[in-house]
């Protein structure tokens, strides 16, 4: 989603010390979604659109402190910041073009007071000629910007993205897709219990130098603080055996790894095949927490960057 929409990977809900500490956040996420609707996180472009007393119409505001999204991209300045042609260009022209071609967008943005709060904002997703809508959000105060007081900082707050919503503003903007809406078909504590029968069974061979090959599960994880947060595209290097392991290395190697072996069991459970990834929004925090089937890195190669996908191996597993 776009930087005004706070979503994270489970990892990144605290700072991590421990794996007990990790499981039991997972334990958490898994609780709250089973009692919840999951909704689908669709590729695209996320292309914020709010209503601009200045313009008089709808503009697009990436939420950022630049005269750009302060006053607002429309159709007349929108080739002064943006490339004609790219894909960024032609997704906010393709999405301008439905809105103004609906006869009711103006009475959709009256109906849900963006016009007499500028702060609020519907996120679009726009992947080629899909639009997706994910909901109404209001955009939080910072330094430079107005909007709604937040302790925590967050840079927006979600206002609704219930089924209901969305099939109403859909009547009134009748191009746009509601995402999928996923359920857990288990019980969250079963489905805990087997994900830890297939932790206590895990087991992976790493390389600690040229010479040495050796296994090693969640229980070889140093109980200490002396650990090193990794980066994704480390964990990956290791696990290919492309890097040595150090002790350090452990607790952040087997946090991304849990992870993904997490969302695959949990996507698995739910009551639709085929899906890569969903959204959990966590109300207490109030923040989105995204299951993904693979990890997507940034890697440089050759001063050329590529994206890596990386999938886990199938539970339980020995390399």
């Amino acid at each position: 989603m776009s930087s005004l929409i706070d979503i994270k990977h489970p990892y990144q809900i605290k700072d991590v010390k421990s794996i007990d500490e990790y499981l039991f956040i997972l334990k958490n996420i898994l609780r709250t979604a089973s009692k919840k609707n999951l909704t689908e996180k669709p590729p695209g472009f996320n292309i914020p659109v709010r209503w601009s007393s200045l313009n008089k119409s709808f503009v697009v505001d990436f939420g950022t402190n630049k005269q750009r999204d302060i006053s607002g991209v429309n159709l007349t300045n929108l080739s002064f910041y943006f490339n004609e042609g790219t894909d960024i260009f032609n997704s906010i022209i393709f999405l301008f073009n439905k809105i103004k071609n609906s006869i009711n967008h103006e009475t959709v943005f009256e109906r849900y007071k963006l016009k007499k709060n500028e702060n609020r904002f519907f996120n679009f997703v726009v992947n080629q000629k899909t639009i997706y809508l994910t909901g109404l959000y209001n955009r939080c105060q910072s330094k430079k910007r107005s909007g709604i007081y937040s302790p925590s900082n967050k840079k927006s707050l979600l206002i609704d993205n219930s089924i209901d919503f969305l099939l109403n503003v859909q009547k009134n903007l009748s191009f746009i897709t509601i995402p999928n809406i996923y359920k857990m078909q288990e019980s969250y504590s079963s489905l805990y219990l087997q994900f830890l029968d297939e932790l206590n069974s895990l087991k992976i061979t790493l390389k600690k130098d040229q010479n040495t090959e050796f296994f090693v599960s969640l229980k070889d994880v140093p109980n200490n603080s002396k650990h090193i947060k990794i980066s994704l595209k480390k964990y990956i290097q290791i696990l290919n055996h492309e890097l040595f392991i150090d002790s350090t290395d452990l607790l952040w190697f087997f946090v991304y790894h849990v992870t993904l072996l997490f969302n695959h069991k949990v996507i698995k459970s739910l009551n639709r095949k085929n899906v890569e990834n969903f959204l959990l929004y966590d109300n207490i925090s109030n923040e989105f927490i995204k299951i993904v089937k693979k990890y997507n890195v940034e890697k440089i190669d050759e001063d050329k960057i590529k994206k890596e996908t990386f999938y886990p191996p199938l539970m339980p597993v020995s390399f």
